[in-house]
């Protein structure tokens, strides 16, 4: 009957036919008696034959999206249907003799105008899944307790407000989903649901978890999010099997002991996941308790039950960012005198803050017991490195511009982006401090940046220095202190013994300004606090600002030595190293440890360069042996790199001047390539940190610069990374014309994603050519497309896309290159095992290497064919440095073993006399990447022709 479409067409022509009274013959009777599966999807079918019910033996019959209205009654002599799909068309009702599709396992009416089932549809007795989402249903019919083999009942987003008693004989139920429904409750009868597995309530308008919950003991995901549930009842976490519990959205009182001493991990995800394992908090508030506490480990929730004695306490973090001279000090001044404009005897209101100060403001109009503790940054460049420790979650953020900036859109978007890179979703005020009585509405794009920027709480207009006292109090004070009083950081029950441990670590800092691990550990024993919650408990009073301390390792285990910093003692001497920092260097960012030393255990200099100076806390020095401990917490987060045991790497003590050979092309390196990484924000402490792991990762720097850097690689390419503003990351790589770009670059582009997706950046990434810019996105679906030609957005020529690709990854990522979510990932190459001696493998490698030796050039007959390898176990004793690293990077990224060097990828077509020789052993070690890069591109033609005699020759694959 030809192909597919044309066998599919042919039945329907065949059954209209028989409809307008044609006499089937009985070869066409025997014909569709054959017909098991009918595919009519998209078919724009419309009205379905009545003689659809010659198909006596049709089992799948799928109608998706065909515009089919109406079922004939002919439907219910398929006896044998097992699927029956009717999704996404306007049909609204269904034949009683649905009933009589006694085997249907699978029956789909989601997406349909469908508002009452037939009370014939209890007679499915074998009946497995029922989906009705998104549908315009209104009721089930009490017959609907029949269906004693239904295991998946979907009923989301319809019109359903009740569910019949008889829901409760469904004891074979185990997904119900009633998503986004105006449900309100569930019958008593529903806890009879003893195999129930998953219940979504997502969306509805129950109020209360009802008790028939409780007896569901099989219960694994129970999602109640976006629902107007305020109390969680105490069995909830004594459901034995609960995996996944959803809360997000939800405002309720607290988090009952038997859920929160479950070890089921607290999380936070918009994106709903049935696979997921724990408990969501997302958007979630909890009246009486902290949720920061939640989202520690299970032994830190532990102790916030098992403490014999509560204590209310209730404060927050504001942390006010933006430009040198906005007003940020003034503002915060103001609020300690209560509104009142410039007092002529406090320094605050003149000076410009030096690193951080840290202002406490005790009375809250409102809420008596709230604490606020404000964060003063200073707008300095050079102090933006110093973000990365201090801006967290757990915090409230002030961003204030001023309208005598000609660019206060530009500089708003760049705090705004500032903080949404290290604390996405905290609130954030914009303050534009109108200068000379302007209202800055003119200089501000509210609407844009509210958009940009959902997290914005309110954005204030007001004259930091000129508003008068009432003025201030209502326009400024009172949207900060709402934005504050409704945070979620703000702590509300915690544990007595945290509180003691907490005013034990503020009276030792006040002392000493530190404490180490072992006088640390020493107060939590004293206050009843095991080891085992030490590190946790001190997680919590970083996030409040109580102190600062890197005590736990990357896997979250605690190190064997660390110290709790006070953080204005940290900030201090952070920002006396980075403003008094370049006395000591050559302004290549190079400062020793004694130069630190003589810096910090010295009073500050009255000037730096040309300006008047003075540190956070003007006469504050420190002693030797201290120094170290802000060294340690500089190196943990990469503000700076140990080159060796006296000599330290500080970005920002670079220079700012581009240096010239950053700024020419190279004559040794004639290739040239250029890609660009183009973010929303790009901050610098992305091209600090990645200068800092280039250190890391060993390879040879030429050149540093405050927003570059200059990279060799092995002296065949030439790397320049630089900043251009605050959006663009440019990479120009110059090699020699033997030198494929992809053995670097892909590296140094797997280490700026890093870099980017673990401070929360998102970027765009283009393969530039002169005047033209290619999407690597773009370029990857192209290529996935087939399409071999794509033209320059700017000249329109005409560029080869794999060819494009090809200058920057090899052939083997490139296909298997995948855009996903907004990221692109780009697998590396995997050596694929397979024996030399399989005769497929050989046959596969003569065709596609052209019948020829790879190494003479010279013809083979197949007979004479001999595999060589590539890389062989005794190339391990040759003394090769670049040997020893390029075998290094294939075990640890290419998952190749040299103790089983039998790899598609290492193999290589030879005459006898070429590999018995073993001339390629003379070569030098360096060509092995080269032979390596040709295999490669090799790789997949071999693959598929392998595949193909191995199953002429009857054999099962062995890749």
């Amino acid at each position: 009957m030809g192909s597919t479409e044309q066998k599919k067409q042919n039945i329907i022509n065949l059954l209209k036919a028989i409809d307008c009274g044609y006499t089937a013959t009985e070869t066409e009777c025997n014909w569709l008696s054959t017909i098991t599966s009918l595919d009519l999807r998209h078919s724009n079918i419309g009205v379905l034959p009545k003689s659809i019910g010659l198909l006596k033996n049709l089992q799948v019959l799928d109608l998706r999206s065909s515009h089919t209205a109406v079922l004939p009654d002919t439907i219910g002599n398929l006896s044998k249907l097992q699927s029956l799909r009717l999704n996404a068309n306007p049909i609204s009702t269904l034949p009683n003799t649905i009933g009589q599709l006694t085997n249907l396992h699978s029956l789909f009416l989601s997406s349909t105008d469908i508002t009452i089932l037939p009370e014939s549809i209890g007679n499915l007795k074998r009946l497995h899944s029922l989906y009705l989402f998104d549908s315009k249903l209104k009721q089930l019919p009490s017959s609907i307790g029949r269906l004693e083999e239904l295991e998946e009942l979907d009923l989301g987003n319809t019109k359903i407000v009740n569910l019949p008693e008889e829901i409760g004989q469904l004891t074979k139920l185990q997904s119900l989903e009633l998503r986004d429904t105006p449900i309100s409750g569930l019958p008593t009868q529903a806890g009879d649901l003893k195999n129930l597995k998953s219940l979504n309530l997502r969306g509805t308008r129950i109020k209360n978890i009802p008790d028939s919950v409780n007896f569901l003991t099989k219960m694994q995901v129970l999602l109640i999010g976006n629902t107007s549930i305020s109390e969680l009842p105490t069995w909830i976490g004594r459901l034995p099997f609960l995996r996944f519990l959803d809360l997000s959205n939800l405002s309720i009182s607290e988090i009952p002991e038997s859920l929160g001493c479950r070890k089921l991990p607290f999380f936070e995800a918009n994106r709903i996941e049935y696979s997921n394992i724990g408990i969501n908090l997302s958007g979630t508030t909890i009246s009486l308790q902290n949720k920061a506490i939640f989202l520690e480990t299970p032994e830190l929730i532990s102790s916030l039950y098992h403490s014999s004695e509560l204590t209310t306490l209730s404060e927050c973090r504001v942390i006010f960012l933006g430009d040198g001279a906005t007003g940020k000090s003034y503002t915060i001044c103001r609020f300690r005198e209560d509104g009142k404009k410039e007092n002529p005897d406090n320094p605050y209101y003149t000076k410009e803050t030096p690193g951080v100060e840290i202002l406490d403001y005790p009375k809250h109009p409102i809420d008596e017991g709230l604490i606020i503790h404000f964060w003063d940054f200073g707008g300095q460049q050079l102090l933006h490195s110093m973000h990365r420790c201090f801006l967290t979650d757990d915090s409230c953020y002030v961003v204030m511009v001023k309208t005598r900036e000609t660019k206060a859109n530009e500089r708003a978007r760049y705090w705004l982006r500032n903080v949404t890179a290290f604390a996405p979703k905290s609130p954030i005020i914009l303050f534009v401090n109108c200068w000379d009585n302007d209202d800055g509405k003119r200089t501000i794009d509210e609407p844009i940046l509210k958009k940009e920027y959902p997290n914005i709480h309110k954005v204030i207009y007001c004259s930091a220095k000129q508003a008068e006292a009432a003025l201030f109090k209502n326009a400024v004070m009172e949207p900060i202190l709402e934005m504050a009083s409704t945070s979620t950081g703000r702590i509300k029950q915690i544990p007595k013994q945290w509180m003691e441990v907490r005013r034990a670590i503020e009276d030792a800092s006040q002392k000493h300004y530190y404490l180490t691990k072992q006088q640390y550990h020493r107060l939590c024993s004293q206050n009843g606090i095991i080891d085992e919650q030490a590190p946790e408990l001190l997680s919590f009073f970083n996030s409040l600002g109580v102190c600062f301390s890197y005590h736990c390792d990357k896997e979250n285990v605690e190190l064997s030595d660390y110290k709790l910093l006070s953080p204005i003692w940290l900030t201090n001497g952070l920002y006396a190293i980075i403003e008094e920092g370049k006395a000591y260097s050559k302004q290549d960012g190079k400062i020793t440890r004694n130069g630190i030393g003589q810096m910090l255990c010295n009073s500050a200099p009255d000037k730096v360069g040309n300006k008047e100076y003075r540190r956070t806390v003007a006469d504050l020095v420190y002693k030797d042996y201290e120094c170290p401990f802000i060294i340690d917490i500089a190196i943990a987060f990469e503000l700076c790199y140990q080159i060796d045991k006296d000599t330290l790497f500080f970005p920002a003590l670079c220079t700012n001047n581009t240096p010239k050979s950053a700024m020419i092309a190279p004559p040794d390196y004639p290739v040239h390539i250029e890609y660009c990484f183009e973010y929303e924000f790009l901050p610098d402490s992305v091209i600090h940190k990645l200068m800092i792991r280039c250190f890391q990762r060993g390879y040879t720097i030429d050149e540093c610069w405050l927003q570059g850097i200059e990279l060799r690689y092995l002296n065949y390419h030439k790397i320049i990374v630089s900043m251009k503003d605050d959006r663009y990351l440019r990479i120009n790589i110059y090699s020699k014309e033997d030198r494929p770009a992809w053995e670097f670059f892909p590296k140094l582009r797997d280490e700026i994603v890093d870099l980017s997706w673990g401070m929360n950046l998102t970027c765009r990434e283009f393969i530039v050519d002169g005047n033209d810019k290619f999407a690597l996105a773009k370029l990857i679906l192209l290529y996935n497309e087939g399409v071999e030609i794509e033209r320059g957005d700017i000249t329109f020529r005409k560029f080869v896309v794999s060819e494009l690709m090809g200058r920057l990854f090899d052939s083997w990522s490139i296909s298997e290159m995948e855009y996903h979510d907004g990221k692109i990932l780009i697998k590396p190459y995997l050596y694929h095992p397979a024996s030399s001696k399989n005769p497929a493998l050989r046959r596969a490698i003569w065709e596609v290497y052209g019948k020829k030796c790879q190494y003479c050039n010279l013809p083979i007959p197949y007979k004479e064919l001999e595999v060589d390898h590539i890389l062989a176990k005794h190339h391990v004793g040759v003394k090769d440095n670049q040997l020893s690293l390029y075998l290094a990077e294939l075990e640890k990224n290419h998952q190749f073993s040299i103790d089983i060097p039998d790899y598609v990828e290492n193999y290589f077509p030879a005459c006898s006399d070429c590999n018995r020789k073993k001339s390629n052993e003379l070569r030098s070690m360096v060509t092995l990447r080269e032979y390596h890069a040709i295999a490669l591109k090799h790789t997949r033609k071999v693959l598929d022709l392998m595949r193909k005699y191995e199953i002429e020759m009857r054999k099962e694959p062995v890749y």
